[in-house]
């Protein structure tokens, strides 16, 4: 099969090609800046730029890909930009578009979120048949939350009560290729990982895997998606599709 993979150079979108590529599937890879890859096309969702040329004898397309995560740069993409590749796709005749979002978005108020919810309404219209697999953080995400928090001197200040389900990229893009190698099946099952967390314990096994001296301070944060974010709204607990454990993989990145 001929696959388009929008942004196939990202976090989930390289193991996606990958495991395509090292099971006899042609991976089209869709990138701003495709230069080094093989068998890529030079595109922008933002602006529409050369997804025409992309989708060409695709036979199907996985969109993982997404803006910053800023308002008007995710909208370009996440929303405009699933549009505009939604319609080259039907130009082209592409039978399958498989849709990567994130479990709870159709809860949270976090404004990321109802981006990635709007554009979840965008594949629902039948531009194309479809499918949505909704997945939970990633491993690598939580690093870069975690970091995002780490910028004072010695000291790491969270919401202790935040709950995560992290998940790792590649058992994830496992289930991506499943997808998109089948027929279109709608909206599927929520994909998370192996266990939920609080955030304060996540945050613990971070520091301690990277042997960073840093106090850890309860951050209280007066928003309504922090609320629910520790009320769980990003965790699938009948899900738990994962092996992998976050912990598992600092041992892994960050053992000596």
């Amino acid at each position: 099969m001929n696959v388009l993979v929008a942004g196939g150079t990202g976090t989930l979108g390289r193991h996606v090609v990958m495991l395509l590529r090292q099971s006899g599937h042609r991976a089209r890879i869709l990138s701003r800046q495709p230069r080094g890859h093989v068998d890529a096309v030079q595109g922008d969702l933002k602006t529409g730029t050369g997804l025409s040329k992309a989708v060409v004898g695709m036979d199907a397309v996985v969109h993982a890909a997404t803006g910053a995560r800023q308002s008007l740069s995710s909208r370009a993409v996440d929303v405009n930009g699933t549009r505009r590749l939604l319609n080259a796709a039907r130009e082209a005749h592409v039978k399958h578009v498989v849709y990567i979002s994130i479990v709870g978005v159709d809860k949270s108020t976090y404004p990321y979120h109802r981006t990635k919810l709007k554009a979840e309404a965008i594949m629902r219209q039948d531009l194309v048949p479809w499918s949505i697999l909704r997945a939970t953080q990633f491993h690598n995400r939580m690093e870069t939350l975690l970091g995002g928090f780490t910028r004072l001197p010695g000291v790491t200040a969270i919401p202790f009560a935040w709950r995560f389900q992290p998940v790792e990229a590649q058992e994830v893009a496992r289930r991506v290729v499943d997808v998109v190698l089948r027929d279109p099946a709608g909206m599927l099952p929520d994909f998370g990982g192996p266990e939920v967390r609080d955030f304060k314990g996540i945050a613990e096994s971070w520091l301690e895997a990277r042997r960073l001296n840093r106090r850890l301070v309860n951050l209280a944060l007066p928003f309504k998606f922090s609320r629910q974010f520790s009320e769980g709204m990003l965790t699938c607990p009948d899900h738990k599709d994962g092996k992998i454990t976050f912990d598992q993989y600092l041992q892994e990145k960050y053992a000596q």
